[in-house]
């Protein structure tokens, strides 16, 4: 395990694996019982901080092999996996700009269902091409996130206060995990599939998709949450299910994609306990955090 990683002993792992850069060539990143570690030639290292890290990278490297041996679309290729458990990856070429990319498909509509398209086929192969086989026994059968409603509870009253948004909020965390899911609509699915982990070439066209760390065996509902936004217009998610529910012969349910963004808004809006008022959580700002909330709870109100 790495409980501390510094650049030195990344540096000396590294090139005893066979990736030699300098020190002041890497840009290591805490992440969650992990430390990802950005090396100059477009390769990625992860290195595990406790045994929970360990786990989740070692489930993870499960995961991408599913997914490259059977889907066509990129993903990292893992390049070197340590008796220690670090890994080196390939990262999927192509610029990450999600905030930007948010922006344009708000006021793009043919950029957003271009992106929707290939989504919409992404998840195609994703969802039919590992089967629950594949699975079993190892990947969990919940996604990560939203949190529990005891967990957003605690934590809503200290970010707000407004007692009847409030209810409105614990109302969709009560109705989320009510939900019960169908065996046939469980599939092998991302987990936290947005813009922020896709990769797009110089004409916008996906690359490719990472950070398959909160990967499930769940409802394949909760990969069209993120495609939603903070408008009235459902482009994105509109041109995602023509490609997608044809190609699988199933028709989801836009009411439960629906719900299931609206309880991820929820749950960032609490994790903002704690954090001031004026500083940005998550990339958004309390401001934004709130529209989300609400236009979230007005789409289920439709």
């Amino acid at each position: 395990m790495y409980a501390v990683l510094t650049p030195a002993t990344a540096c000396r792992a590294l090139r005893e694996a066979g990736f030699p850069h300098p020190a002041e060539a890497l840009h290591i990143d805490a992440r969650e019982e992990r430390w990802a570690v950005t090396l100059p030639d477009g390769h990625i290292a992860w290195f595990p901080a406790s045994e929970a890290g360990a786990t989740r990278l070692a489930v993870e490297r499960r995961v991408l092999s599913l997914l490259a041996k059977h889907c066509s679309f990129r993903v990292p290729e893992m390049l070197f996996v340590s008796n220690s458990g670090f890994d080196v990856r390939r990262m999927v070429p192509g610029r990450c700009d999600p905030w930007g990319l948010y922006r344009r498909c708000q006021a793009d509509r043919r950029l957003a269902r271009k992106i929707g398209r290939a989504i919409g086929q992404i998840l195609v192969e994703q969802h039919t091409r590992i089967v629950e086989a594949d699975a079993t026994g190892w990947l969990r059968e919940r996604v990560p996130w939203p949190e529990t409603s005891t967990w957003i509870g605690e934590r809503l009253p200290r970010v707000i206060g407004d007692r009847g948004l409030i209810r409105a909020l614990t109302g969709v965390i009560d109705e989320y995990e009510g939900m019960a899911v169908d065996a046939a609509d469980r599939a092998l699915v991302h987990g936290d599939l947005g813009l922020h982990n896709l990769a797009l070439d110089q004409a916008d066209a996906v690359n490719g998709v990472f950070d398959y760390d909160g990967a499930a065996w769940a409802d394949r509902h909760h990969d069209f949450r993120y495609l939603l936004f903070d408008v009235g217009r459902e482009d994105m998610l509109d041109a995602a299910l023509r490609i997608y529910e044809p190609a699988v012969e199933r028709s989801l349910d836009r009411n439960r994609i629906r719900l299931y963004n609206a309880a991820c808004a929820t749950t960032f809006l609490a994790f903002r306990a704690g954090v001031r008022l004026e500083q940005k959580s998550c990339g958004r700002t309390l401001v934004e955090d709130l529209q989300w909330v609400r236009t979230a709870l007005a789409k289920l109100a439709n």
